[in-house]
């Protein structure tokens, strides 16, 4: 009996340590070898853990509308960069740099944020 309950309490530990780090890797979710630069209108700011997402409207250069998430460190860490929901509202005109996805999804892991004022802020 206490093989059996230490095979199922080892089969769990090994469950959860592998989705932790599936779900805390960076790379294997987006291209940390490049960057891309999106600017567009912010339609909502996700002020939430474990990740803050800001959406972004943003018209290509074919006129096709886009809207990219862009994941963010909880807001905790996001209120130590100076950036909150009253500096960041929908409708401000903003530029992002970040990771792209790996998938081609319009998602990208945030890095700088260039505010409606024209300074950059430094998320990551």
């Amino acid at each position: 009996m206490r093989t059996v309950v230490g095979l199922v309490l080892v089969t769990l530990f090994s469950i959860a340590v592998t989705t932790a780090a599936a779900h805390h890797s960076l790379a294997s979710l987006f291209d940390t070898a490049r960057t891309v630069t999106v600017t567009g209108e912010v339609t909502r700011f996700e002020f939430i853990a474990p990740h803050g997402y800001i959406h972004l409207h943003v018209v290509d250069e074919f006129d096709e509308p886009t809207v990219w998430q862009l994941e963010t460190y909880p807001p905790g860490m996001l209120i130590r960069r100076g950036l909150t929901p009253d500096v960041l509202r929908p409708g401000q005109k903003i530029s992002a740099r970040g990771y792209p996805s790996r998938d081609g999804r319009p998602l990208m892991r945030l890095l700088t944020i260039t505010m409606p004022n024209g300074k950059d802020r430094q998320i990551q």
